[in-house]
């Protein structure tokens, strides 16, 4: 893997998703020829065995397609990834991301088995995404006004599975600050950002691979997004790093976008010229 996919540590399938939704979503409706995942996540480290099994893995959960012709198997979004990808992609995209508006708090209560582990751990991200943190067990904290429809949606798979959720503002003398300490972790959330400013403020590589970089960029990214809840700034101190984190986010996306798609439209071409 490159130095700085090594020090990201992200993940094959965080890659190929972050490529889904940055380069294939909206511009591709065909499938496309396995040999560009390879060549992408390739130059990233990422051995060809190990992409297949991730691609593999997508499409038994429904997030790919898979298709033959001959000796050419093929892999292209479903109707379900693009709906994940498109959600995502409006939240990747955001001018300020990291601002909270609303001085609400969602809370959201529910119970579920030990048994149901994946579930648990589908509901958790769902959770985490949506920028919850947990109080204590079964009772969640979100701030602002959170939608709450695609996590009931995943609730709604199991029979007798409840989950409650409020929209409440803090009664005089609630300690907020407190209670945000507790339901998140501040100083590992900064240890984040901190760590994306490190790898993305630097001058990028004069000869790197625009859509190896830009792909890891947005699995960098979406990982951010996805840790940091958007908590309201008064309880972050006036040096929390997260609009600084955006601003560097938004300067390397614009300089490496025209590029990556451009390269990549090349790599697909040359593909699918192999057949």
């Amino acid at each position: 893997m490159t130095d700085r996919a090594a020090e990201v540590r992200v993940k094959p399938q965080e890659l190929l998703l972050s490529l889904g939704g940055a380069l294939v979503l909206d511009e591709y409706e065909d499938s496309l020829p396995t040999r560009v995942f390879l060549d992408v996540l390739g130059s990233l480290g990422v051995s060809d065995d190990a992409t297949r099994s991730v691609l593999t893995r997508l499409t038994e959960r429904g997030l790919l397609t898979r298709q033959q012709d001959g000796r050419v198997v093929s892999y292209g979004l479903t109707d379900s990834s693009r709906t994940v990808l498109r959600e995502g992609r409006d939240r990747v995209e955001a001018v300020e991301p990291f601002h909270q508006p609303s001085s609400d708090w969602t809370l959201l209560s529910f119970s579920l088995p030990e048994t149901q582990r994946d579930l648990r751990s589908r509901l958790r991200s769902r959770l985490s995404w949506a920028g919850f943190g947990c109080l204590r067990d079964g009772l969640w904290v979100a701030p602002g006004r959170v939608d709450l429809d695609p996590i009931v949606a995943v609730g709604a798979e199991v029979e007798g599975l409840q989950i409650d959720g409020f929209v409440a503002s803090p009664t005089p003398g609630t300690d907020v600050a407190r209670f945000v300490r507790r339901a998140w972790d501040l100083a590992a959330l900064r240890r984040e950002h901190e760590a994306f400013l490190d790898r993305w403020e630097r001058p990028l590589p004069r000869d790197g691979d625009p859509v190896a970089l830009f792909t890891l960029l947005g699995a960098h990214w979406i990982r951010l997004l996805r840790l940091d809840p958007v908590l309201p700034e008064r309880y972050l101190g006036a040096d929390w790093p997260a609009h600084r984190s955006a601003r560097a986010h938004r300067a390397v996306f614009t300089s490496l976008q025209p590029r990556a798609r451009a390269d990549f439209a090349d790599l697909v071409r040359d593909a699918r010229s192999r057949r």
